[in-house]
């Protein structure tokens, strides 16, 4: 993907730190965001705009020593600003202050990525970076920007009081996939007369994140049985390592547990009771939270008009990408381990439409969250109902959504839009507005491929 897609209002925000670090003095920017959604191409692209104005330094912070890595960046100096650097340097801190002191007659950026890897590097960084920081910022013309993937890392880095560097970023920005409206650009670059089968596959793949989708559309995989067959295409796929090599920098020792757990996510919605029989554990609610919490990757899921306390609570992965993985390639690792890889692309395309229609669901609300016409986007609910017929029955409206105005939509998702009942969808939304919504008139339809 050469073509540099989306990104409007990041890249500004980043051209406005620059700006004010050129014109009135130092800007510190910390740049977040799960790992390959783009931050390194963002930042490098900001560079390249800007590097007839001001030189912009690239930093990586690999997992070496501290005295190997000050190696490279003092030739990325060298070269990059053409200023002196003795000869000699080996710590960070003694490299920052040289910088620091040419940023006081010369306007430049540093990106530094995986700032967080620092931790594992020296951690005595972190205290020399602010500092200097500290002591530099006033009097220095210097857009700092550091990026990481490990969100736990850079939340503890940056968040957390009793860290040196809390406080001292004067702007975060949070690096998410890309919209719905960018996936339909991208896919009709490479294939115009894509059909929404198409592009609901590469949501239910990738969703949204730009490597991901690079790869993909790279290779030509522009339909469902090519990224089906394009994830399954050898035992060191790309898709197939993944999901282990970015979760287990996240979780560290403590992984297997946590994978256990995202593994029943990965079936669909359930509540912690169902989740800890599976396992056969008595309490997993301290790693349910921490999974929410710190890390971000799962999320709580209330029926609209629940309490906040109340115990109808289910747990949904957020990233799309993770569900997929955790269904098809963690569960069925024996596979991958004897390299047979043809059953495990059989298991994919034949389970594919029912997964690929809970996607649907969370395509139609994404979509709906992106337009910024709503001030709540949820579902509704209740096991026990009873039905028009006097029977008991489950009761569950796929979306929920209040406008601005405040006007109620309800909205029953269904691949195939034949399937669609709007009778037992109006069951449905009787007995909610007896328990929710009872002097609202709620507006009803069904959504469905053809609506993507």
């Amino acid at each position: 993907m050469k073509k540099f897609y989306d990104r409007v209002l990041e890249m500004q925000r980043l051209h406005e730190m620059q700006r004010q670090a050129y014109d009135d003095h130092s800007r510190f920017v910390v740049l977040t965001g799960r790992r390959r959604v783009g931050k390194t191409s963002l930042v490098y692209r900001l560079m390249e705009e800007t590097k007839e104005e001001a030189p912009g330094l690239y930093f990586f912070v690999g997992r070496k020593t501290e005295a190997t890595l000050v190696r490279t960046y003092c030739e990325e100096v060298r070269t990059k600003l053409e200023e002196f650097v003795p000869e000699g340097i080996t710590s960070f801190r003694d490299l920052l202050q040289l910088l620091l002191e040419i940023g006081k007659r010369r306007r430049f950026t540093l990106f530094i990525d995986e700032f967080q890897e620092f931790d594992n590097v020296n951690t005595g960084v972190f205290s020399d970076v602010q500092d200097l920081w500290d002591k530099y910022k006033k009097q220095t013309n210097v857009c700092l920007i550091v990026s990481g993937s490990i969100f736990s890392m850079m939340e503890k880095i940056f968040k957390d009081e009793e860290q040196p560097l809390f406080g001292r970023d004067d702007c975060t920005i949070k690096l998410q996939p890309f919209t719905t409206a960018t996936m339909r650009e991208i896919l009709g670059d490479y294939k115009a007369d894509y059909t929404n089968e198409d592009l609901l596959a590469l949501w239910t793949i990738t969703g949204g994140v730009a490597r991901y989708i690079e790869q993909l559309m790279n290779n030509r995989c522009t339909n469902v049985k090519k990224m089906l067959h394009y994830v399954c295409s050898s035992g060191d796929s790309y898709f197939i390592e993944e999901g282990k090599s970015v979760l287990v920098q996240e979780f560290g020792k403590q992984y297997g547990t946590y994978f256990s757990i995202l593994d029943q996510l990965a079936h669909g919605d359930v509540t912690q009771r169902e989740i800890e029989a599976a396992l056969g554990v008595n309490s997993l609610g301290g790693q349910l939270k921490i999974l929410e919490e710190k890390y971000g990757i799962i999320r709580k899921k209330r029926p609209v008009g629940a309490k906040e306390g109340s115990q109808t609570v289910h747990y949904e992965i957020q990233d799309n990408f993770f569900r997929f993985w955790f269904r098809y390639i963690h569960r069925h690792a024996s596979l991958i381990e004897i390299q047979n890889l043809p059953a495990l692309e059989k298991i994919m395309v034949d389970d594919y439409p029912t997964f690929s229609g809970i996607a649907l669901e969370r395509w139609f609300r994404q979509k709906m969250m992106e337009s910024c016409l709503y001030r709540m986007i949820g579902g509704w609910w209740q096991a026990g109902g009873v039905n028009t017929k006097g029977n008991s029955d489950e009761f569950e409206i796929d979306i929920v959504a209040e406008t601005l105005e405040g006007e109620v939509e309800a909205y029953e998702v269904k691949r195939n839009p034949k399937r669609y009942n709007p009778t037992r969808l109006q069951e449905k939304v009787e007995v909610m507005q007896r328990h929710v919504y009872r002097s609202k008139k709620i507006k009803m339809a069904g959504l469905s491929m053809e609506d993507m």
